[in-house]
């Protein structure tokens, strides 16, 4: 990202003219009391205080989290410097890629996506609106001939069939953006609870904007003690956990 491109965010973000920005071309429409928004919402710089991130492979393709959410997420990296990571919804691997530029030095990166052979057999059902993503013949393009390519390691796996044992106990940071049914989230999110180091560390889900994915966060929030202090990232889809 060019450097005037990274000062208008921190202006908008400052003056919190970037909230009315993103919320004005977001607005979540309401459908029903299960899929209204309930976590409470946080200001990014609340989170990060004024870090300012290394932004790499920043052009926005459909199926990308937005500029501002890449800063968001690669500014939460570089905050909290995660040895190892671990990613379910590899896509096009630009998430991937700016979270490993801003963890800590020689960190590692875990990133799992569906096969392209897979969609039409997977263990639970997906959106019709996810196929999209899923049919491509390479996940992590982004990533591929980088310095970094060596740290990220990619799995292709359905998230709800495969065998996370081996890594367990071992991650520092989260990140769940696979398929957006209600019952992927929820396989998704409790496949990823043990993967976090003594059980501590940051877990973020993408696109609490989604119905099926704000009711499953917001059940997470109302009925599971663990989920307690589940956040919103306000301007943005990300919310988050932070395991203390």
């Amino acid at each position: 990202m060019r450097k005037h491109t990274i000062s208008r965010l921190w202006y908008l973000l400052r003056t919190g003219k970037l909230i009315e920005e993103l919320s004005a071309k977001g607005k979540h429409k309401k459908n029903s009391p299960e899929t209204e928004y309930r976590l409470p919402k946080v200001r990014l710089e609340t989170l990060i205080g004024d870090l300012t991130p290394q932004l790499l492979e920043t052009s926005v393709s459909d199926g990308n989290v937005t500029e501002y959410e890449l800063f968001a997420l690669a500014a939460i990296a570089r905050k909290f410097q995660p040895k190892r990571l671990f990613e379910i919804g590899t896509f096009d691997g630009r998430t991937s890629l700016n979270l490993i530029a801003n963890a800590a030095p020689a960190a590692e990166m875990y990133t799992l996506d569906l096969p392209q052979s897979d969609i039409a057999q997977t263990e639970l059902r997906i959106k019709t609106g996810d196929r999209k993503f899923i049919d491509k013949p390479v996940s992590g393009t982004r990533f591929l001939n980088t310095e970094y390519a060596g740290n990220i390691h990619q799995i292709y796996a359905d998230s709800a069939r495969y065998d996370y044992s081996h890594l367990h106990n071992s991650m520092d940071l989260i990140f769940v953006d696979g398929a957006h049914s209600y019952e992927y989230v929820i396989n998704d999110t409790e496949k990823v609870r043990p993967l976090l180091r003594n059980g501590k560390g940051i877990i973020l889900w993408h696109d609490y904007g989604w119905h099926e994915v704000i009711k499953a966060l917001n059940e997470y929030y109302a009925k599971d003690a663990f989920f307690a202090n589940l956040k919103h990232i306000e301007g943005t889809t990300i919310a988050y956990l932070i395991c203390e």
